[in-house]
């Protein structure tokens, strides 16, 4: 249950491919600033051109504002250019222009997504910018016939403070966004992170979930390759016609079935990456009720239905259903919380086998981390016959875990194999059923 559904790792969700137009904004801040700033500029310039307005004011105002797409991509360029712009319409004679709105957005912009260099030279520019225009009033004041000296002061001084107190409310306001974005980052980067380890988990998790398999499998399909070996090199004593080519038949067969053994044991070797030499006996559905029993007994009310039979399942496929369900009601005890009860329902039919597991408790236990991997394990057993495995809450309550495992078309009953008996025993090979 901790692993909540039982989606294949790295399947993408729906959700992932539903187009998100805030995300999109927040990741391309260069476009969504082109888009807007240069809309802005083409209406103030078309503005200008209906209303024969065309002056200094126009030309240097729809520069500055079109250079603001460039102050967040690139805060140092936006900041010289506009500044730059900034003073030269104050030389040609033009103290104020619209544009000059845009000498605080490129000095947030400086301060709150550019570097030490970056975010000095934003804020000193702005500052020049305060002292320009103080500068300019109070020449003003002063060529003013009826202006005084206190007068041309009080300007400067007035303008300056002003400015000086805007400059420092923009700097505070780039720097609160500056430690958002720095905080965005950080949390973007841990969750990548915490993506990255999980995934690693999990791939661990199936790497040795894959090496318990072939531990298990590994008696299986040594004993089975050795009977075969065995029948092999008995039919050449009681081979009754043309006994050299019998011979020779059969001396065939156990060379491949020894060089089957052989490739066997290696792909094993690799799937395991260790040297498990002793296997013990392997638990099948005829432990199905001893399990029940011990479940009961842990204080799990547990029902099991098993329709079909089961005793002549291959042995890694009934291995496979024990520790299937074994895994199930393991969870139901970990995380169904008080008072629930599970049940336990095997169908078997001539084309599948179904195995189901529910009980009635808390669904999905809320203090997991949701770091188990009991489900990814349980999804490789049934990967390895075919099969499919599906985990999921159930609608009102409780928790559901359905296998389903398609089965081989037996063989038909007219033409049963007849096993040659060895007319003289026949010595295992060493190391075949380690």
């Amino acid at each position: 249950m901790t692993d909540g559904t039982a989606q294949a790792p790295g399947t993408p969700s729906p959700r992932t491919r539903r187009i998100d137009p805030f995300r999109w904004i927040v990741e391309n801040p260069g476009t969504v600033d082109l888009l807007v700033f240069g809309s802005a500029a083409f209406l103030l310039l078309v503005f200008a051109v209906l209303t024969g307005s065309i002056s200094w004011w126009t030309l240097f105002s729809v520069p500055m504002v079109a250079v603001g797409a460039l102050c967040r991509v690139r805060p140092l360029t936006g900041v010289l250019v506009i500044g730059s712009l900034a003073v030269l319409h104050v030389a040609v004679g033009t103290p104020v222009v619209a544009g000059d709105i845009m000498t605080f957005y490129a000095m947030f912009c400086a301060v709150a997504y550019g570097g030490g260099v970056v975010h000095a030279i934003g804020v000193a520019a702005g500052m020049l910018g305060v002292l320009v225009q103080a500068t300019v009033a109070a020449v003003e004041a002063l060529r003013s016939p009826y202006a005084s000296v206190w007068e041309a002061v009080t300007a400067f001084g007035v303008l300056t403070v002003v400015g000086t107190i805007t400059i420092i409310a923009v700097w505070a306001l780039a720097n609160l966004q500056r430690a958002r974005v720095r905080q965005l980052a950080l949390t973007r980067e841990r969750a990548e992170q915490a993506m990255r380890e999980r995934e690693q988990r999990t791939a661990l998790a199936v790497s040795e979930e894959r090496s318990r398999i072939a531990r298990e499998m590994h008696d299986v399909v040594a004993h089975s390759l050795s009977v075969i070996i065995a029948q092999a090199d008995g039919g050449r004593f009681v081979a009754s016609q043309k006994p050299e080519k019998a011979a020779e038949v059969l001396g065939t067969i156990g060379e491949t079935g020894r060089a089957a053994l052989a490739d066997m044991r290696s792909l094993l070797g690799v799937l395991r990456q260790e040297d498990e030499t002793s296997y013990g006996p392997q638990p099948g559905p005829e432990m199905l009720p001893d399990l029940i029993d011990r479940v009961r007994s842990a204080g799990l009310e547990t029902e099991l239905q098993i329709e079909g039979a089961l005793s002549d399942l291959p042995q890694a496929m009934g291995m496979s259903v024990f520790r299937l369900v074994q895994e199930s009601l393991t969870n139901v005890l970990k995380h169904a919380g008080p008072g629930a009860s599970a049940s336990v329902r095997i169908r078997r039919t001539p084309q599948e086998l179904t195995i189901e597991v529910l009980d009635d408790g808390q669904g999905v236990d809320p203090d997991s981390d949701g770091l188990g991997h009991g489900l990814t394990g349980m999804r490789e057993r049934m990967s390895v016959f075919g099969g499919t495995l599906r985990a999921e809450p159930l609608p009102s309550r409780g928790y559901r875990v359905r296998a389903v495992v398609p089965l081989a078309t037996p063989r038909s009953a007219s033409s049963p194999a007849r096993p040659v008996p060895p007319a003289a025993p026949v010595r295992p090979l060493r190391g075949e059923l380690r």
